[in-house]
């Protein structure tokens, strides 16, 4: 009798639909998802003309379509909130070029990755050493004073390979860029996307800093969220894998990296486009580059006509 009963009991819990929802439908009843992003780290994350803009934030409103609801953005003070403000409930997901590590992933869930980046340095020229191209070449500079973004994986990385006393901490990578500029620190330390961006923003800089940009790690950019939750990791992944194959990030890397636009002065936010008038631009610049292909084949061919 005891048996039986047992036996209606889990049948009848398989039949009972579960009374708690995912964090899907807990965002889509909510019409709103908080996202947690980067503070000053261009080009993924930065204000200007009063608007949050960034490659991280296009890819959150994108992200916010889908899903059908508004997005909200949180940018915490140091970037070593960010985890604990997501288990916290301040954000649901964080959108703010994190390197995946097996650390971070006792924590929290991670995406597949969107992004992939090796750290890099920028440097005072008169102290790079001759022929240095990368961030291990600064291990030769003697007496260095290196900044860093605390709670980064470039702080755990840095503090690997140089004693304490040579590392100074900054609130944001910018921070950390701006005192080399002044020579409160030698070099700065950071991903290869923002030393990047730094160098050709910068350019007033050029005869006193040097940019090193030779790979030396190899990193992953994700998207983070609270563990215990397969249905909502499971889509986000999906969501990387669509934005990786339709040439969504394609598009924006080249928006980000190569037009570099939202770095001009005189420039103002663009109107913030659509996953739609992604695509269109994408199929417009793909036309616009076979017809040049086209027309640089047909002039090898010569002058000569029939």
């Amino acid at each position: 009798m005891k048996k039986h009963c047992i036996c209606i009991f889990a049948l009848l819990l398989l039949m009972t639909p579960p009374s708690w929802s995912g964090e899907i439908e807990r965002i889509q009843e909510k019409g709103e998802i908080t996202v947690s992003l980067n503070r000053g780290y261009p080009p993924f994350s930065m204000q200007k003309a009063g608007t949050i803009i960034g490659l991280d934030v296009d890819l959150a409103h994108l992200l916010a379509d889908v899903l059908g609801v508004k997005v909200r953005f949180i940018r915490p003070d140091t970037y070593d909130q960010q985890i604990p403000k997501l288990l916290a409930g301040e954000s649901d997901i964080i959108m703010a070029a994190m390197t995946r590590t097996v650390e971070r992933g006792l924590l929290v869930s991670f995406s597949d990755p969107y992004f992939e980046v090796s750290q890099a340095a920028l440097v005072r020229r008169d102290k790079i050493p001759q022929g240095a191209n990368a961030y291990f070449d600064l291990l030769k500079v003697k007496n260095l004073k290196l900044g860093v973004k605390t709670g980064t994986t470039h702080e755990v990385f840095a503090r690997q390979l140089f004693p304490a006393d040579a590392i100074k901490v900054f609130p944001t990578t910018a921070a950390a860029a701006d005192a080399v500029v002044q020579g409160e620190v030698n070099a700065m330390v950071a991903d290869s996307p923002f030393v990047r961006v730094w160098r050709n923003t910068h350019i007033e800089h050029y005869s006193k800093i040097t940019a090193l940009l030779t790979p030396v790690t190899r990193e992953f950019y994700a998207f983070a969220i609270r563990r215990g939750d397969p249905e909502f990791l499971n889509w986000l992944n999906l969501f990387v894998d669509q934005i990786r194959t339709d040439g969504t990030l394609d598009l924006l890397t080249h928006e980000y990296f190569e037009q570099m636009t939202w770095a001009s002065k005189a420039s103002k936010p663009e109107e913030r486009l659509n996953r739609a008038q992604f695509l269109r631009n994408r199929f417009v610049a793909d036309k616009k580059a076979m017809i040049e292909r086209r027309r640089r084949a047909f002039s090898r061919k010569g002058d000569n006509y029939e």
